[in-house]
């Protein structure tokens, strides 16, 4: 039934070719498998399948005709002429011949059918004649089903297969491979002479149980960690299974031992493990806090699973939480917006941002802002920061500018009362600044210091009893200590110099003081105090709040009998030793100007007062600045102005409004700050030689980042110089520019976080490498944040992969919510990152990098950025490299 030629031809066939052929056998089989099962003991359905599918299991599957006669009917496989050359095997039932199964070959003359073709032909023929004769006689299919099972166990995976004596029997090509022996080297011998296995974690030799399996008749696995030392020289790591073979009549007849390698997962999980170290490390040293929830019930409640406070929470506020409900945890989260985002974030997997929201977390109290997201596993991510101290300094700020506010205004209403007003004064500074107490000192004519009145926070209400605060002696020193300040502050008298002032505060049980002097005419005539009862370190805000309501309370004192009506508002603005003039705001005359006024500006008061404000400027640019003050716009700015003889000085102009007979007015305060602006110019020449090394400072960190790796070297100095490029090309200021080109230096800065290996890794990131990549503008911004680096470089490092449609990352960012600098950085950093070369791709050149913004201008990036940075390639610009370019 063969030829020697096409024998020639078969025992040359590669193994691959021979595997091949194998691999086709074994289809058939297991698809005949499957047709008897799906029959449904339909002996006519069985044989129109196999018939069907018989050709395909040949070498030459299109000129080969399949044919079985059964119960005098005739199934064929196609239509192809009947050929001389054929096998041909009977089908019988009992012994007795009942069908036949012939396979005819009608291609190349020259070919016969392999020897192997033969016995599959003679092993399908026998195995059908038993199926029938199962069928027919209702036998039982529990050896067969077990041993379809046993071989679809064994496909893809090495297989080995002894009988009743432990002596191995079968070996596929794939337990060879691994072993390291032919299948003639393997067969005969047990299975602990050709596998020599140890334990991975302990390096000792270990065995497979192959006795004990044939006498208990159990399924055993190899331990974890379990290795093989192939004889090919190889070591793997491998998983594996073994399984009796058990005959019908229930006696065991051998073991089945199916093993894998598993070599390359077992280093996948070791790299995983060991970025889940990197991981948690960086959680642990990060400023903000990490909640990892999690829900049982589908989002209708959530657990905490870890927590790792931020900065300002407490770490014992951290324990004995994991597997609470987060709504026992944090006790107003319930009705939160972040509550809310954590619901939706489940449902739809869109990270969102919470802004500034107070939470209770046991008996911690503080605001905090916050950005979930969820996992691949389905976990939701909260990065918290807790911005407490930065809301009360900003409260703070706040409250303290309607205060002064609320007291300036009270000076120039008509029925002002310097009693009332001291009254407000000193509860509004004790109140904002939360003193134990605060007062006015007064100074009397014989040098002694009388104690005017008094707030107690503790008490909550005013004392007006007059009386002896300090005698001459105690009281020149005072006044000796705070004539030449703006305030005299101490935070803790206990460490201190000894002194007659020091020591009676101690004997007071005055812990720390913040003073302000009040000055007529230069001269002490008072003060404004704050007193503490344990010590206090004085913040800059809350000594220049002091400072200014002491200001105010002088002006008070001064004009006390002034201030209540315009005529003594006119004595006022008159004697002033101030630059002031009045304006009418809708045509910029000068209404009135002091002599103080006149002098400055080298007009006598009559010829002043026929001038507007816009004659003492000097340019189109001084004009456009007085125009805001008259429109309100702005009540201070610094600009330029001229004297009657041409003199241009600079001026700084504080402008408030003022009601006189009915008309509403401005008063300007002007101060000449032309020394100080001169000044200024000297010191921002230093600057600039400190912005120098503080850019070569941020050039070291870029090549420090670019130096983890290797494939991306230059990348964040070429997005710098392309997107100081653009940001010069859309005519930005000086002060973006710089921030744009140092943002560009240090766009990946966050990458210093992430292991090398992913940063380089060749092949497809997995979910977590991925999700550990997205976090690097976070990290870059945290790492920049508190870094005074002179613009929003953080903001712009943050937010370099956001896109205008909200599908960047890591908030989601849309439209205007993005920075321009961040937008320009963006385009920037696309373009490079696609000229240049990479370790799971080469260049795509300058061609596919312009197509790929100019689509997507508008979508995912500003159109104006794209414009620009489209412009700039095509005129000429170059990263220094030669890219694939058709421009």
């Amino acid at each position: 039934m063969t030829s020697r030629k096409w024998e020639t031809r078969s025992i040359n066939l590669s193994l691959e070719a021979q595997l091949r052929e194998r691999k086709k056998e074994l289809n058939l089989l297991y698809s005949f498998s499957r047709i008897v099962d799906r029959a449904e003991n339909s002996i006519e359905d069985i044989i129109i399948g196999l018939v069907r599918i018989f050709p395909d299991a040949f070498m030459d599957p299109e000129n080969t005709l399949a044919v079985i006669v059964y119960n005098d009917k005739v199934y064929e496989s196609g239509k192809i002429l009947k050929s001389d050359r054929f096998i041909r095997e009977p089908i019988k039932k009992g012994g007795k011949e009942v069908g036949s199964v012939t396979v005819y070959y009608c291609g190349d003359s020259e070919i016969a059918f392999l020897y192997e073709e033969g016995q599959m032909v003679f092993s399908i023929t026998e195995r059908l004649g038993k199926i029938i004769e199962r069928i027919k006689s209702s036998e039982s299919l529990n050896e067969s089903e077990e041993r379809y099972r046993v071989t679809l166990s064994s496909i893809g995976d090495a297989v080995l297969a002894t009988d009743g004596f432990g002596m191995i029997v079968f070996a596929n090509a794939v337990a060879c491979n691994l072993i390291g022996l032919e299948e003639k080297e393997i067969v005969g011998k047990r299975m602990n002479d050709v596998m020599e296995i140890f334990s991975e974690e302990t390096g000792e030799s270990t065995q497979i149980q192959v006795e004990d399996i044939i006498k208990t008749g159990m399924k055993i696995g190899l331990a974890n960690h379990t290795g093989l030392k192939s004889k090919n020289g190889k070591v793997y790591s491998i998983a594996d299974s073994a399984a009796p073979i058990i005959r019908d009549d229930g006696e065991i007849s051998g073991i089945v031992l199916i093993f894998r390698d598993v070599t390359e997962e077992r280093q996948k999980e070791e790299r995983i493990a060991h970025s889940e170290s990197k991981y948690r490390e960086l959680v642990q040293n990060m400023n903000g806090g990490l909640l990892i929830i999690d829900s049982r019930d589908q989002g209708e409640s959530f657990f905490l699973k870890e927590f790792k406070p931020p900065r300002g929470i407490a770490e014992s506020a951290a324990c004995n939480h994991s597997g609470k409900d987060v709504r026992d945890v944090f006790q107003t989260l319930e009705k939160s917006q972040l509550y809310d985002a954590i619901k939706k974030t489940f449902k739809d997997g869109k990270p969102r941002s919470v802004g500034l929201e107070r939470y209770i977390c046991g008996k911690q109290e503080g605001w905090w802002v916050n950005y979930v997201y969820r996992l691949p596993s389905g976990e939701i991510v909260d990065l918290s920061y807790d911005i407490t101290e930065m809301t009360e300094i900003q409260r703070f700020k706040n409250e303290a500018g309607r205060s002064l506010f609320k007291i300036s205004k009270a000076i120039a209403g008509k029925r002002f009362s310097l009693d009332e007003f001291m009254r407000e004064t000193i509860e509004t500074v004790g109140s904002s600044l939360n003193v134990d107490r605060a007062g006015i000192y007064m100074l009397n004519r014989v040098g002694e210091m009388e104690l005017m009145l008094s707030y107690d926070l503790h008490e909550g209400k005013i004392r007006m009893d007059r009386s002896l605060a300090m005698g001459t002696d105690l009281a020149g020193e005072y006044v000796n200590l705070v004539s030449d300040k703006r305030f005299l502050s101490v935070s803790n008298v206990e460490i201190e110099n000894s002194s007659p002032f020091v020591d009676s505060l101690k004997e007071a049980g005055i812990e720390a003081i913040l003073d302000i002097p009040l000055k007529i005419r230069g001269k002490i005539v008072g003060s404004l105090f704050c007193d503490m009862e344990t010590s206090r370190e004085w913040t800059a805000d809350e000594k220049q709040f002091a400072a200014s309501v002491g200001d105010i309370l002088t002006l008070a004192l001064e004009e006390d009998e002034l201030v209540k009506s315009e005529q003594r508002y006119r004595n006022f603005f008159e004697m002033n030793g101030a630059i002031m003039l009045l304006i009418d705001p809708s045509t910029g005359r000068i209404v009135d100007a002091n002599e103080a006024a006149s002098e400055f500006y080298k007009y006598d008061t009559d010829k002043l007062k026929k001038l507007s404000i816009r004659n003492l400027t000097t340019d189109s640019r001084g004009l456009k600045e007085i125009n805001k003050l008259l429109s309100k716009e702005t009540l201070r700015l610094v600009t330029r102005q001229k004297r009657a003889g041409g003199e241009i000085i600079d001026v700084e102009i504080f402008a408030s409004p003022f009601r006189s007979s009915g008309v509403e007015l401005l008063n300007f305060i002007i101060i000449d700050v032309t020394d100080a602006l001169t000044a200024k110019d000297r010191l921002a020449e230093a600057l600039k030689k400190v912005n120098a090394a503080l850019e070569g400072a941020v050039e070291l960190v870029s090549k420090v980042v670019e130096a983890r790796d290797p494939y991306t070297a230059g990348h964040q100095e070429n997005v710098s110089r392309l997107a100081t490029a653009i940001a010069e090309k859309l005519d930005l200021e000086n002060d973006s520019v710089r921030s744009v080109r140092i943002a560009g230096l240090l766009h990946d800065v966050g990458k210093v976080s992430i292991p090398a290996e992913i940063l380089s890794k060749p092949g497809k990131l997995t979910d977590l490498e991925w999700s550990l990549i997205k976090r690097h503008p976070v990290i870059g911004y945290e790492i920049l944040r508190d870094v005074q680096l002179g613009g929003p470089i953080a903001e712009i490092v943050k937010d370099h992969h956001e896109r205008i449609n909200g599908t960047g990352y890591p908030e989601g960012l849309e439209g205007s919510e993005i920075s321009l600098e961040s937008k320009i950085v963006a385009v920037a950093d696309v373009v490079e990152a696609m000229v240049s070369h990479r370790p799971y791709r080469a260049s795509k050149g300058l061609a596919e990098a312009i197509q790929e913004i100019e689509g997507n201008a508008g979508i995912l990036y500003d159109k104006e950025v794209v414009s620009a940075c489209v412009d700039l390639i095509k005129s000429g610009f170059s990263f220094g490299r030669s890219y694939n370019s058709k421009f």
